[in-house]
């Protein structure tokens, strides 16, 4: 069941890949924001102008917390870059720099609007930088361009996909196996 998972999760597009990865660091940014807003006291229900320490700190924590989750996944899951390059690392690091930048700017600039409250704030500036990321991660740090479909030409002159021949092929060949037993 976990490799059909695993094999399932492999063969998504880079885009979703992308989202999921997201998803997560969502999770991990805006939970990591909230839980240290709230250890200084804040109600995060309410629209917090001129608090700048506790939003520095918690931007600080959320984004650094967010930077390494978002590298480890989108090297490895969403963009499967296989180099061994500082490189990769530090464009990762400017690009994150990037986001984080207009992240802090924004949610300071989105304070001075009383109808915006810590959460609706959030969810703007993760949308913003999330585009950001993804553009930045894509083009510049890891470079991607999606993998070609490798295809075969059956008998029949119909195309298939050749990770689906193999699994038909391990399919046939475990199958001979339990009739031979």
């Amino acid at each position: 069941m976990i490799k059909k998972l695993y094999n399932w999760l492999k063969k998504l597009d880079y885009r979703i890949k992308f989202i999921l990865v997201g998803g997560l660091n969502t999770v991990i940014g805006v939970g990591s924001y909230w839980i240290v807003l709230l250890l200084f006291g804040v109600d995060i229900f309410q629209n917090n102008d001129g608090l700048v320490l506790p939003v520095i700190v918690a931007t600080i924590v959320s984004q650094v917390l967010g930077l390494i989750n978002s590298y480890l996944w989108n090297k490895f899951f969403t963009f499967e870059s296989k180099k061994k390059s500082k490189s990769e690392t530090i464009k990762f690091i400017l690009v994150y720099a990037v986001a984080f930048g207009v992240d802090y700017l924004l949610k300071f600039w989105l304070r001075t609007y009383d109808f915006f409250n810590e959460i609706v704030i959030a969810i703007i500036t993760t949308i913003v930088t999330m585009i950001i990321s993804f553009v930045g991660q894509k083009c510049f740090v890891f470079k991607y361009k999606k993998p070609k479909k490798i295809s075969e030409t059956t008998d029949q002159n119909v195309e298939v996909d050749k990770d689906e021949k193999i699994d038909e092929k391990e399919n046939y060949s475990n199958e001979k196996k339990e009739e031979n037993k």
